[in-house]
């Protein structure tokens, strides 16, 4: 579970890093791939038992869990593209870092 939701946060941090995407466009293979990559790191961080999030009190637990309700889909079938690459290109970056900060 844990493993999973680091292992899904790297390879989309990396997948920004590796493509230097600056921005996503509206059907563009790199959104679709950056929105699976949320759906898979969203659905393995609700199957974190609540004791292993507490020993990582600085990742902000709440809103990863519902990062696809409140921040992406803002319609039916409409994701939010500049948010996607915020989350993507910031977010996703800081939970990585304060969890191998956390870590040591």
């Amino acid at each position: 579970m844990f493993y999973e939701f680091i292992f899904y946060c790297r390879e989309l941090e990396s997948f920004l890093f590796r493509n230097q995407i600056q921005e996503f466009k509206e059907g563009d293979h790199d959104s679709f791939f950056a929105e699976e990559m949320l759906r898979y790191i969203q659905a393995e961080s609700l199957k974190i038992p609540q004791t292993e999030k507490q020993k990582y009190p600085n990742l902000p637990w709440d809103k990863i869990d519902s990062l696809w309700e409140k921040d992406l889909a803002r319609a039916y079938d409409y994701i939010d593209l500049k948010m996607l690459y915020y989350i993507c290109a910031y977010e996703i970056p800081k939970i990585t870092k304060t969890i191998k900060l956390e870590a040591r």
